[in-house]
């Protein structure tokens, strides 16, 4: 071949780019919003978490000087447990690769593993894990419901053909939580003190932020027509902020029902709706295993591995009141 027209195919003609293209990843915001709790070492497997009910209201007065009057005869405790599982993954590097591979490689590697490790947990809280301890559950297992409707209170909790999500079916479903009662999130860095978190889709996001009607208030009214600089920069830049003491998140980590038309899983929560428990260590660990001497299953001492590892379990402590499942329309 002629050298002038054809790059010898002898000559290295590609050169890597030391610096990796940005990964893909999932905006996880599930875990922030349970209730933790770590086992001590020696303490057994399972966690229980107590909900006390609350009491009624006694407007009955006292006889003067009773010693006996309006005595509470019983107040019954409902516990919640969960079952400490391992889940983890692996993946091999060999020395050959190692040895070869551009450099950054392994802690692009790394990176990867601990956003999988992430992913794994947020999807264990959102939907419970697909095997393992019966008595762990996800968000997923609330039989709190709310369906968007296209009216002017947002939708309702009775089943329906789900409409598009908006700002008023935010607030509708958080109507269902302050109607047990159910309070805010405190001390979550970055989160409202006492409001409760919505976790919505990209398309809830989208149809609740650009809707434009004439029926009912809308997000961008809500962020436009708010004097002050806060509102101004919700709307500029995009920031949903809180829909009348709801914050609300975005997650493309979310799951679809198939209802009349095919829905979005969404869920809005209160304190005390869902609970993750830990053992040993309160997030997943990362593992870097180099061969060794001591390696017998590893004669050539040529594999390697990297891997992410965690003892975990999630449990929906109260699907009655606590958690609501906001279905909305995909389209």
């Amino acid at each position: 071949m002629a050298w002038e027209s054809v790059v010898n195919t002898s000559l290295l003609t590609t050169w890597l780019v030391k610096t990796f293209v940005p990964a893909l990843e999932d905006e996880l915001q599930l875990e922030k919003f349970c209730m933790k709790a770590e086992i001590p070492g020696g303490m057994g497997n399972i966690a229980r978490w107590n909900l006390f009910p609350s009491p009624a209201a006694n407007p009955t007065a006292l006889s003067e000087g009773t010693t006996t009057g309006n005595e509470i005869s019983s107040l019954t405790t409902t516990g919640f447990d969960a079952t400490i599982a391992e889940y983890g993954e692996f993946i091999v590097e060999t020395n050959l690769q190692r040895f070869t591979q551009v450099s950054g490689s392994r802690n692009e590697l790394r990176d990867r593993m601990s956003y999988g490790a992430a992913r794994s947990i947020d999807t264990i809280i959102r939907s419970g894990p697909t095997s393992g301890p019966a008595d762990n559950s996800g968000l997923i297992s609330t039989t709190l419901d709310f369906y968007c409707g296209a009216g002017q209170a947002g939708g309702s909790g009775t089943a329906a053909v789900t409409a598009v999500g908006s700002a008023a079916a935010v607030i509708g479903s958080a109507k269902l939580l302050r109607d047990s009662a159910v309070r805010g999130f405190t001390n979550v860095p970055g989160h409202p003190s006492g409001h409760y978190a919505a976790v919505v889709s990209p398309r809830f996001e989208l149809d609740m932020v650009t809707e434009a009607s004439t029926g009912r208030m809308t997000w961008a009214e809500a962020n436009t027509d708010v004097p002050g600089a806060m509102a101004q920069e919700k709307w500029v830049n995009g920031y949903m902020g809180s829909v009348y003491g709801t914050a609300v998140y975005r997650t493309q980590n979310f799951t679809q029902t198939a209802l009349t038309s095919t829905s979005d899983n969404n869920y809005v929560m209160g304190v005390g709706g869902m609970g993750c428990v830990s053992v040993v260590d309160a997030d997943p660990q990362i593992f870097i295993n180099t061969a060794s001497a001591g390696d017998v299953g590893n004669p050539y001492r040529n594999r390697n591995t990297v891997a992410w590892h965690a003892y975990f379990a999630a449990s929906l402590l109260d699907g009655n009141s606590r958690v609501v499942r906001m279905y909305s329309n995909e389209s």
